[in-house]
C-alpha cells in the first residue's frame, strides 16, 4: 500500500516526496524525547501540495503531521503517517501598516517575519525563544507566548483569521462567522455552536484560571454572543483538526524605549514571592525567572553575563517599555521603591542601555541551552512536564510544590521561565534508557499535573500536548468538558488521520512510548575500534562545554536533543551555514545526527550495514558538512557535529575508500611541492579549461572552482634566505599550506612582524596541518602527519616557546583536532602553546609589550573566518586592529562564505559552497568600505563570490609597521 501511497503522492504535488530511508530518519524526531519513522514526507511547495496530500491520507486512511521548524517540545510534529514539511511555503503575501495587520504563509520563520517588521517600528509581540527557528504556523498549531505575554499576550490574541485544510482536503477561510450566514464555513460554526453553546458554563468555570494556556482545545475563546471565532478554535490545536496554510496576524508598534532590572534573590521561594506581590502593584513587559542549576552555568561559560551573581539562587529579569524614556524611567523607580522591603533580595542592578539590556537578555534566552548543557551518566534533562502555569498568586506554592516533589523522588532539576505569567519551565534529570526512568517519569507526572489542576492552573501554559501530555488533558479538565474535546475532533476529522493522539487519546501509557531513548544502543565502534580519540577534552572544547571529558561518540551523536537551532536564518548564530544555503532538513546538523543515532539504534544490522556502503549515506556525511564547527558553539547542547562526522567519515572510508577528490588535499604538500617546482606549468593548466575539465574527471577537483596561483618559490626557502636580527626572545613558526605553496611573502612579513616586536622566528620542519586528512577520513595519512608535526614542535613547546600560526584552520588543528588522532603529553603541551599571530600580538597589547601601531586611515569590514571565532580570539582580533589609530572598523556579519578548507574544491560541492556564502557576498559587493578577513581560505571564496579583491587582517597590521 505504501508504495501505492507513495506513488499517488508524487503525482499529485508540486513538491519533493522523501520516502528514502535516510530522509524518513531525519524526519522521526523534534525537539522533543519521541521519535516516530514516517512513511513519507512532502515537502510542499504551495496550498495546493498541502491539500493534494491530505486529500491522497484521506482516501488511504494514512495519519497525515504538519511539520514547521520541528522545535516543538512535546512530540507535535511527529508521525507515523504523511509528514507536510511546510518550510518552503514561507511567503510574506501583505502587510498592511495602515489597519495593523500582516499575511503570512504558515511556513515562514518567526524571526525572519520580526526582521521584516521591525524596518516599520511594528511587531507581534509573542516572542517564543525559538523565535529564529520556528515557523508561524508552527506558533499558531501552539499558541505559543514568550517572555513578552506578561503585557501583551499570546499568539491566540493576535490571529485575525486563517486558511485552513480540513481533514477531507477541502480548504476553509477561518475568521469571525456570523451564523446567518451560508456557506461552509457557517455551517461548520453552526455545528460548532451547538455543541459549546449549552456548554458555556461548565467551560468557564473548569477551564483553566491563567494568562496563557495550550492545553486541549480553546473552547473557551471561541463563542461571543451570536459570533464563533472559527480561527480561534485552530489557534493551539497542534494540527489535529486542521493544517494551517495561511494566516492573517494583527501587528503593533514596537515600544521606543525599554530598561531592564536585575533582582538577585537568596532563594527562589522568596524570588516567587516577589512576584506575586509585584505583579499586583506594577505592569511590567516581562519578568522572568532563572534558578542556580541555570545561573551557574551560565556564569561559567557565558561572558555576556558578567554580574557574579555567585552566591544567589536565583535572579528575576524585569524589563519595562514605553514611548518615552521618562516613562520608563518613572516605572523604573517605582520598581526600585517597592523591592527595597522584599524578602530575601540581595542585589538589584538596573541598565537602560540598549546593548547591554540585548546582551543581558540572550542569557536568558539561552536558559534551555545552559539546561541541555548538564550531563550525569545516561541522564538528560527531559521535557515532559517543563511547562506548568498556574495563577501568579499561586507561584510561592508551585515553587514549593515542584521542590518537595523532587526531593521526594530524589532528582536533580532545573527551573526557569515566565515567573509574571506564573508559567515556569522544569527539567528533571532521567534516564529513560533504564524501566526506573520510565517509572519515575510516569508518577512524576502524575503527581505535578494534579497538583497543577488543584491550582487551577494547566499542564501546558505555551508548549502544548503532544505525545508528552495528551494523556492527562482529561485529567486536567475532567470528563464533561473532554467530551466537548472528543466530539469536535470526530466533527472535524471523523478518520482520525489529522495528527492522531494529539490531544485526544485514550493510550494511557503514551507519555512512555515511543522515546528515542533506546535500551540497545550499538556501541561498536566504541573504545579500541573508534577511528578518532574519544577522551579528555580539547581546552577549546573545555572553554565551550565546561567539561573536562568529551562523551562516546554513541552519546555525543544523542546529545542532539533536536531543538532545531541549526535552522536558523537570521544570522544571529552562524550553525549551521549548509542549513541557510539549502533550507533542506539534510542540510541541518539536527537531520545528519538523527540518521546516525537511528543507525546505532537500529537492530537488523544487516540494514545498517547496507546504509553505510550507499551513495546517499556518503552525500550526507560529506556534502552536508563543510566543518566550519560552530555547531560546538552555537548549538544549545554543543553537540561536536564535526567531530561525529569525522568520525562517520572515517569509519565510511574505512569500508569504501575516500570519495574521489578528498585524497589530494589528504596528501597536499606531495601536490603542492610539484606545483610549486613547476609553477610555470601549473599556473598555466590551471586557468585552461581543457585541462580542468580533465582534472574534474580524473581527480575529482570541480572544473569551476578557482584555484590559486602557485609560487615558483615555496616559504621554507625565503625564510632560510632571510636574515633575522639578532633577539633574546624566540616564537616557532607554523606556516601551513597558503604560506608555503601560495604566498610566502606574507609569511615573511610575518616573520619581520615579530622580529619588530623583539622576537626571533624559528621555523621547525613540518608537513601542513593535515586537518583535511583528520577530517574527512583519511586517518592513516592524519596519524603520520601529526606524529610528525607534534614531534617537531614538541622540543620548542616544552621549552615555553610560543608556537605561532597564521591560518585560523592551522591553529585549531593543532590545539583541538590533533588531539583527536594523537592523544599524549606531546600533543596536548604543543595544543597548550600554540597562538594565532593575532592572539600573539594582542597578548603583547595586554602586557603593553607591543610596538605601536603607525595610523592607517581607512574605513574597513571585517569578516571573521569561522575558526577564529571558535577558538575564541576574534574578539582579539577586533582589539588589535581597533588599536591601529586612524583605523575604522565593523565587524561584517552574514555567516559563513562557504568555502570548508578543501571542501568547495571538490566536485559536486562547489555550488552548494557558492550558495551558502551568497548572502555574504552580496553583503561584501554592496559595502563601500574595503572588506577584509581574518582567514586566507575565506579571502579566497569571497574574492571568487563577490568579484572583489580582499585583503587579510595580518596585512593592515603590516601596513601600520609599514612592512
Amino acid at each position: 500500500m505504501h508504495e501505492q501511497l507513495i506513488d499517488e503522492l508524487r503525482a499529485s504535488v508540486r513538491g519533493r516526496v522523501l520516502a528514502d530511508t535516510l530522509d524518513r530518519y531525519m524526519y522521526a524526531s523534534d525537539a522533543s524525547a519521541y521519535e516516530m519513522l514516517p512513511i513519507c514526507i512532502v515537502v510542499a511547495m504551495d496550498v495546493q501540495d498541502v491539500v493534494n496530500t491530505v486529500k491522497v491520507a484521506y482516501k488511504y486512511g494514512v495519519p497525515v503531521t504538519a511539520r514547521g521548524g520541528g522545535s516543538g517540545l512535546a512530540g507535535q510534529a511527529i508521525g507515523s503517517g504523511i509528514i507536510i514539511d511546510l518550510t518552503r511555503m514561507n511567503r510574506l503575501l501583505a502587510l498592511n501598516l495602515d489597519e495593523g495587520y500582516v499575511t503570512v504563509e504558515a511556513g515562514m520563520y518567526k524571526g525572519v517575519l520580526d526582521r521584516e517588521l521591525r524596518r516599520y517600528g511594528k511587531f507581534i509581540p509573542v516572542d517564543p525563544s525559538s523565535s529564529d527557528y520556528c515557523t508561524i504556523g508552527g506558533m499558531i498549531a501552539n499558541n505559543a507566548s514568550g517572555a513578552h505575554t506578561v503585557k501583551y499576550g499570546s499568539m491566540i490574541d493576535y490571529v485575525e483569521w486563517l486558511d485552513v485544510v480540513l481533514a477531507d482536503g477541502s480548504i476553509i477561510h477561518a475568521g469571525k462567522v456570523d451564523l446567518s450566514d451560508d456557506g461552509v464555513e457557517s455551517r461548520l460554526a453552526r455545528e460548532l455552536y451547538s455543541i459549546l453553546a449549552p456548554k458555556m458554563d461548565v467551560i468557564r468555570e473548569g477551564f483553566p484560571k491563567v494568562s496563557k494556556n495550550s492545553s486541549g482545545y480553546r473552547i473557551d475563546k471561541v463563542i461571543n454572543e451570536d459570533t464563533v471565532d472559527l480561527a480561534k478554535l485552530f489557534v493551539g490545536s497542534e494540527g489535529t483538526l486542521g493544517i494551517v496554510v495561511r494566516a492573517s496576524l494583527r501587528i503593533i508598534d514596537m515600544p521606543r524605549f525599554r530598561g531592564l532590572a536585575l533582582l538577585a534573590f537568596d532563594d527562589t521561594y522568596n524570588a516567587a514571592l516577589y512576584v506575586r506581590d509585584m505583579m499586583r502593584r506594577i505592569k511590567v513587559a516581562t519578568l522572568e525567572l532563572i534558578d542556580r542549576t541555570v545561573l551557574d552555568i551560565a556564569r561559567g561559560i557565558d561572558s555576556n553575563f558578567g554580574y557574579g551573581y555567585k552566591d544567589y539562587e536565583c535572579m528575576l529579569f524585569v524589563e519595562l517599555d514605553g514611548n518615552s524614556i521618562d516613562e520608563v524611567r518613572s516605572m523604573m523607580d517605582k520598581l526600585i521603591s517597592i523591592s527595597s522591603d522584599a524578602k530575601g533580595l540581595k542585589h538589584i542592578t538596573c541598565s537602560y542601555d540598549e546593548d547591554e539590556i540585548s546582551r543581558l537578555w540572550e542569557v536568558r534566552k539561552r536558559a534551555l541551552a545552559y539546561t541541555m548543557k548538564v550531563r550525569m551518566g545516561n541522564g538528560k534533562p527531559i521535557a515532559f512536564i517543563e511547562d506548568p502555569v498556574v495563577p501568579v498568586d499561586k507561584l510561592p506554592d508551585l515553587v514549593d510544590a515542584l521542590r518537595s516533589t523532587y526531593k521526594r523522588y530524589g532528582l536533580r532539576y532545573s527551573l526557569y521561565g515566565h515567573a509574571g505569567d506564573g508559567n515556569l519551565h522544569t527539567r528533571p534529570i532521567l534516564d529513560l534508557s533504564s524501566d526506573d526512568g520510565l517509572r519515575v517519569m510516569k508518577a512524576l507526572a502524575y503527581d505535578i499535573f494534579n497538583i497543577v489542576k488543584n491550582m487551577k492552573g494547566s499542564i501546558s501554559a505555551e508548549h502544548g500536548d503532544g505525545l508528552a501530555r495528551s494523556e492527562f488533558v482529561r485529567l486536567l479538565y475532567g470528563d464533561e468538558i473532554y467530551s466537548l474535546f472528543v466530539k469536535i475532533k470526530h466533527m472535524l476529522d471523523p478518520k482520525n488521520i489529522m495528527n492522531p493522539e494529539k490531544k485526544v487519546t485514550n493510550d494511557s501509557y503514551l507519555l512512555i512510548k515511543n522515546l528515542r531513548y533506546s535500551k540497545n544502543v550499538s556501541r561498536d565502534g566504541d573504545g579500541n575500534g573508534n577511528m578518532l580519540v574519544w577522551g579528555k577534552s580539547s581546552a577549546i572544547a573545555r572553554r565551550i562545554t565546561g567539561y573536562e571529558e568529551e562523551l562516546a561518540y554513541v552519546d555525543e551523536v544523542s546529545l542532539c536533543h533536536g531543538c532545531g537551532m541549526c535552522r536558523e536564518l537570521n544570522y544571529k548564530v552562524r550553525m549551521c551555514p549548509v542549513y541557510k544555503g539549502l533550507q533542506d532538513e539534510v542540510a541541518s546538523c539536527r537531520g545528519r545526527n538523527n540518521v546516525l543515532r537511528w543507525l546505532l539504534n537500529l537492530a537488523d544490522k544487516v540494514e545498517v550495514q547496507g546504509t553505510l556502503i550507499s551513495k546517499e549515506y556518503e552525500e550526507l556525511i560529506y556534502k552536508y558538512c563543510i566543518q566550519c564547527k560552530m555547531c560546538l558553539i552555537d548549538c544549545p547542547s554543543n553537540v561536536n557535529v564535526g567531530k561525529i562526522m569525522a568520525e562517520a567519515r572515517a569509519r565510511y572510508a574505512k569500508i569504501n575508500g575516500l570519495p574521489k577528490g578528498y585524497a589530494y588535499f589528504a596528501d597536499i604538500d606531495r601536490y603542492a611541492k610539484l606545483a610549486c617546482r613547476y609553477s610555470w606549468l601549473s599556473n598555466m593548466l590551471i586557468n585552461s579549461r581543457l585541462f580542468r575539465v580533465a582534472l574534474e574527471h580524473l581527480a575529482g577537483i570541480d572544473a569551476r572552482k578557482r584555484i590559486p596561483r602557485f609560487s615558483s618559490k615555496i616559504f621554507d626557502d625565503l625564510f632560510h634566505e632571510y636574515r633575522q636580527p639578532a633577539l633574546d626572545k624566540s616564537v616557532a613558526f607554523f606556516a601551513d599550506t597558503y604560506i608555503r605553496y601560495i604566498d610566502p611573502i606574507l609569511g615573511l612579513k610575518i616573520v619581520k612582524i615579530l622580529n619588530l616586536n623583539g622576537y626571533r622566528v624559528e621555523y621547525p620542519e613540518q608537513f601542513s596541518s593535515g586537518l583535511p586528512a583528520i577530517l574527512e577520513g583519511a586517518v592513516d595519512k592524519a596519524k603520520e602527519v601529526v606524529e610528525f608535526n607534534t614531534s617537531s614542535l614538541y622540543p620548542y613547546a616544552s621549552k615555553g616557546i610560543p608556537i605561532v600560526t597564521f591560518s585560523p584552520s592551522a591553529s585549531l588543528a593543532l590545539r583541538m583536532e590533533y588531539l583527536n588522532v594523537l592523544d599524549d603529553h606531546r600533543s596536548r603541551t604543543v595544543a597548550d602553546h600554540v597562538q594565532d599571530i593575532h592572539e600573539f600580538l594582542y597578548n603583547l597589547k595586554s602586557r603593553a609589550e607591543l610596538v605601536e601601531f603607525k595610523p592607517v586611515d581607512e574605513d574597513i569590514l571585517v569578516h571573521m573566518h569561522c575558526h577564529t571565532i571558535v577558538q575564541g580570539y576574534d574578539k582579539h582580533v577586533t582589539s588589535l586592529l581597533k588599536s591601529i589609530p586612524s583605523l575604522r572598523l565593523r565587524i561584517l556579519e552574514r555567516g559563513c562564505c562557504g568555502v570548508g578548507g578543501s571542501y568547495s574544491f571538490i566536485k559536486g560541492n562547489y555550488a552548494i559552497s557558492m550558495q551558502i556564502g551568497r548572502e555574504l557576498f552580496d553583503a561584501v559587493k554592496a559595502s563601500k568600505e574595503k572588506v577584509y578577513t581574518t582567514g586566507e581560505s575565506c579571502r579566497l571564496q569571497i574574492e571568487e563570490g563577490s568579484g572583489r579583491d580582499l585583503g587579510l587582517t595580518i596585512d593592515l597590521i603590516a601596513r601600520a609597521y609599514h612592512i
